[in-house]
């Protein structure tokens, strides 16, 4: 299936065990976009990546959802 005749599969199910409303860490963006962790600190810092939707003192957590989204918005190639 193609997303709006891009070519591109659409973002949920790239696994079958992922829901659009999980939120990921850093470790799991990482693994998603199969990057360091360092990397992948990084790149959530960016301007233009997802806000994150729960804080705590040492970790951020993303809407599954919404990093798919940036990916597919082609941010994530920047």
């Amino acid at each position: 299936m193609n997303v709006d005749g891009l070519g591109m599969t659409p973002p949920f199910p790239y696994d079958e065990d992922m829901a659009e409303d999980d939120l990921w860490t850093t470790a799991d963006v990482a693994s998603r976009l199969t990057i360091s962790v360092e990397r992948a600190r990084r790149l959530c810092s960016r301007d233009d990546f997802p806000q994150p939707v729960e804080s705590a003192p040492y970790f951020d957590r993303w809407r599954a959802g919404d990093v798919e989204a940036w990916l597919l918005d082609g941010r994530g190639g920047h």
